[in-house]
């Protein structure tokens, strides 16, 4: 992976591609993405450019700022990039997979799209299951390929789409001692009560970064 570049200026590019957004500039954009995949890491990018771009693409959409075909066209713009990303990252990574996926009824999924970039970057394999997953679904695919974590995204208030009923029923379907990673911005909104068993919440990238370290530590060799 590339290592940032001293000369690439972040705030420049993010403010450059939401200027683009709002004047259909497409390819103006895109090759803006282009330079930011090219010139900083995979962490780098998703916490400093790909992040704040689409919070602020939402935010101005809320605002009646973007329409919304302007920020449904700049968020597969970032997703095309980040597949690819992750893609290329995955033939290099080993042992068992980190599952990443959302509960059904959150159709909010480039969180956890771009925390496995990271994952996969750092050597371990990311599995994108996908938005709006019913719990039986990532049941079923972790009895047939061995993971190191479920990692859920949770972005929608976690009472509209009864969270913690199903988080309850994945851990039922999910083997005991694979663990729950949950995170997004609406986590926090499920108390430590509500959490099943061996379930987790993922406070920020610092937090994710630290249980990547974890489970990469516990995969060498002593």
């Amino acid at each position: 992976m590339p290592a940032p570049t001293a000369s690439f200026d972040i705030q420049q590019c993010v403010t450059g591609i939401l200027a683009a957004a709002v004047d259909y500039r497409l390819a103006d954009y895109n090759g803006l993405l282009a330079g930011a995949f090219e010139a900083l890491d995979p962490a780098t990018l998703v916490r400093d450019v790909c992040g704040p771009v689409l919070r602020e693409a939402g935010n101005r959409w809320h605002r009646g700022e973007l329409a919304i075909v302007q920020e449904h066209l700049l968020s597969a713009a970032i997703k095309r990039r980040l597949g690819q990303l992750l893609e290329t990252a995955n033939l290099r990574a080993s042992g068992p997979a980190i599952a990443f996926a959302t509960l059904s009824g959150e159709r909010h999924e480039m969180g956890s799209l771009m925390l496995a970039v990271i994952a996969a970057s750092r050597g371990i394999p990311a599995i994108d299951l996908g938005p709006d997953l019913p719990v039986a679904e990532v049941g079923r695919f972790c009895r047939h390929v061995p993971v190191a974590a479920v990692a859920i995204s949770l972005v929608t208030n976690p009472d509209v789409i009864d969270a913690a009923r199903q988080l309850i029923e994945l851990r039922r379907l999910v083997p005991a001692d694979v663990p729950l990673w949950l995170g997004g911005q609406a986590a926090a909104l499920l108390g430590p009560g509500q959490l099943p068993a061996n379930t987790f919440h993922v406070r920020d990238l610092a937090d994710f970064d630290a249980r990547l370290t974890d489970l990469a530590s516990r995969r060498s060799p002593a």
